[in-house]
């Protein structure tokens, strides 16, 4: 009985990583033997194991072993040969998994980022060709998954009367883990998660008249709960500390991975709800002060985004928390932290099914990039998808800003908005030592957006394309240089 094996997030100052280990059953289980290699030497490690609580239903059992590496200092970004099992045991399984690098040197660091991963419309493992492309290609040290790895809204007319959510759900949750196609994709690299609404339900945590499981408040409290028990089995435990939101360092850019989903509120009139709370709003708000140099923040739906509607809202719907999210951008760009010194903050998002690049540029014209947002989504793109890219809107305004008063943020379609492609689609982030200008250091990003290989489809000569297009090879199409502060 295979286990299934998924690396979490590595161990802060490449230290090792934290591994998910699930197996079949309602019982306990042991964690597998592990050997870690470096160039064929085998390397000693410290183990810890911690065995997640059962789920009554679910059928089912999940552990997190982290392993720490013992050498002092760890290797910087280095990669190792990771076995899972014994050479006696024949489900054995040989990982190859870079530790987390502790600064930017000359020698660059490299992430991927994705959202949005409709199986359905995978089923021949495109995602993973693309994928394996990319890790032989650029070698990133992890990944960043941030949203709807999985869709728990499907399929839409279930049978309630003869399932508890926890079933429901965890077949949904199986019905991707043991596709072997996507659970590679997982394996490839270590990972960091954040979710979205899909990992409950289309617009989580409003009421859906067109999903039985969110049809009434009722429902709402029946099947948000075991969502979010899940999530937490199958994703939120990889994280650092088992965190919904975190930060973490690769000196001297800092990241911090939001959760504007999992605890949102209710709308209500007038936007009157809230996507954050207190707790997060604080660090969140604290990790920006802090900041010695660029920032990366990483939001399940985009900060650029127009108002949604009751089918779907956008971040800008919650008035309140949208303008204090905009104030967080406003007082690094204008240097109101510890440090005295303007910082720059990049975005990477998903969600909307789009791959874009767009600026936002405002009161700050030291800030040659504005505040730069860039989307990698969709992996997989649901059915029936978009038709054609969402845009950005043009104008933003915020009120009260940073200083009290108001500001207007402008995203000029023809300047500002580099590319847009509904095509599935993965990003892809280096970062290496940039120069300085006017004293203050520069961290070179270097992005790029990559569409995924997709069966090439022949048209007969009266045939319009779809709109995602005809297919195709692994190919790169938008490239951007940023010199972030």
């Amino acid at each position: 009985m295979t286990m299934w094996i998924v690396p979490g997030a590595p161990l802060n100052d490449g230290q090792g990583w934290r591994i998910w280990c699930s197996q079949k059953g309602e019982g306990s289980f042991v964690p597998p033997a592990i050997e870690v290699r470096q160039g064929g030497t085998m390397v000693p490690v410290h183990t810890e194991w911690k065995l997640l609580p059962p789920l009554s239903g679910l059928k089912r059992r999940m552990g997190i072993m982290s392993v720490r590496l013992q050498s002092s200092p760890p290797p910087q970004g280095a990669t190792f040969e990771i076995q899972v099992g014994t050479n006696n045991d024949a489900d054995v399984q040989t990982f190859f998994w870079s530790t987390l690098p502790q600064n930017v040197t000359d020698k660059g660091v490299t992430f991927l980022f994705s959202s949005c991963f409709w199986q359905n419309n995978d089923r021949d493992g495109y995602y993973r060709a693309g994928m394996r492309e990319l890790k032989i290609l650029c070698q990133p040290h992890f990944k960043m998954l941030i949203g709807d790895q999985v869709y728990l809204d499907w399929p839409l007319y279930w049978d309630m009367a003869d399932k508890e959510a926890i079933q429901l759900f965890g077949k949904r949750y199986r019905q991707y883990w043991e596709d072997e196609h996507y659970r590679e994709v997982l394996q490839l690299n270590p990972n960091f998660i954040t979710c979205d609404d899909h990992e409950y339900w289309n617009d989580y945590p409003e009421k859906q008249k067109h999903l039985i499981q969110a049809w009434t408040d009722s429902h709402c409290k029946t099947y948000g709960p075991v969502a979010d028990q899940l999530y937490y089995q199958y994703q939120q435990c990889l994280n650092p500390d088992e965190a919904r939101w975190y930060s973490f360092v690769i000196d001297p850019v800092s990241f911090f991975v939001t959760d504007t989903r999992s605890t949102r509120g209710e709308c209500r009139d007038k936007g009157a709800g809230h996507f954050i709370l207190d707790d997060q709003w604080n660090a969140l708000e604290a990790w920006q002060q802090g900041l010695q140099g660029p920032g990366v923040l990483v939001l399940g739906q985009p900060l650029f985004q127009k108002d949604g509607n009751y089918k779907d809202h956008s971040l800008s719907n919650f008035k309140e928390d949208y303008v204090r999210l905009w104030r967080v951008f406003e007082r690094s760009l204008g240097g109101k932290n510890t440090q005295g010194m303007p910082h720059d903050i990049l975005i990477l998002s998903g969600d909307i099914h789009t791959g874009r690049y767009a600026e936002a540029h405002g009161p700050f014209p030291d800030a040659p990039y504005g505040v730069p947002e860039f989307i990698a989504s969709p992996a997989a793109m649901i059915s029936p998808g978009n038709t054609r890219p969402e845009e950005p809107p043009q104008r933003i305004r915020v009120k009260p800003n940073a200083q009290g008063g108001e500001s207007v943020w402008n995203i000029d379609p023809q300047k500002n908005v580099e590319v847009m492609t509904i095509q599935n689609n993965v990003g892809i982030v280096r970062m290496f030592p940039g120069s300085q200008a006017g004293g203050t250091p520069r961290v070179r990003f270097e992005l790029e957006l990559w569409r995924l290989p997709a069966k090439r489809i022949e048209l007969d000569w009266d045939e319009d394309p779809p709109p995602q297009g005809v297919g195709g090879p692994l190919k790169c199409v938008f490239k951007k240089e940023l010199r972030l502060r």
